[in-house]
């Protein structure tokens, strides 16, 4: 039975994600500090809140320490949601803390007015698969609708972003899923969003 563990760094409401994930099987925990992510075989990191606060929380409970070594040095298979992608980053304008840095760029607020789309970026969207071999998303078919609540977003620069699985538009195309190497992440939500996420998730567990 794969070990899977989803990373609680004392602020995001992970009872949706841990509901989602039990569904399939798996030991799952729920590391509330650094040490609890060892012996895990999958990482799970949900994202709620605010970068800084996140970030901050995950420095402070060792998560970040051990992430580094689990996911960067050793190559445990991880995923990140939402705010989750968003830590993947340098740093993000919604505040001065500094991100993982495991991808180049900054993430950036949704510009608001009455040109522009509502913001947050709340509700279904429909996102395009921009790699030619994705695994995170080798199950579905188009067309491919998820669950997205988020005022920040990744841009999506074609030339230099190999990284980008997906893509969503909002007024502006932002990245939507990321895949490299061991490392995976969504934008939206596989949890909230019905058969879809599930199906994602499914992939992540199983067959990643």
């Amino acid at each position: 039975m794969t070990r899977v563990a989803v990373v609680d760094y004392g602020l995001a409401n992970i009872r949706s994600v841990v509901n989602a994930l039990e569904c399939f099987g798996v030991s799952l925990s729920v590391a509330k500090n650094g040490l609890g992510l060892d012996g895990a075989e999958k990482i799970v990191l949900p994202g709620v809140g605010s970068f800084d606060a996140g970030m901050r929380g995950l420095r402070q409970r060792g998560h970040l320490d051990a992430l580094n070594e689990l996911v960067r040095e050793k190559g445990v298979p991880f995923l990140g949601i939402c705010l989750g992608l968003q830590f993947l980053f340098e740093g993000s304008e919604e505040g001065g803390e500094e991100g993982f840095g495991w991808l180049p760029g900054f993430c950036r607020e949704f510009p608001s007015g009455r040109q522009n789309p509502k913001v947050p970026h709340m509700g279904w969207s429909d996102i395009e698969v921009v790699m030619e071999q994705s695994r995170l998303l080798s199950e579905l078919r188009p067309p491919m609708t998820f669950y997205f609540v988020h005022s920040y977003y990744a841009p999506y620069v074609e030339d230099s972003m190999p990284f980008s699985s997906a893509v969503c538009a909002y007024g502006l195309r932002f990245v939507a899923a990321i895949e490299t190497e061991n490392i995976y992440a969504t934008q939206f939500h596989p949890e909230k969003s019905q058969l879809a996420g599930m199906k994602l998730l499914e992939t992540f567990l199983k067959k990643i």
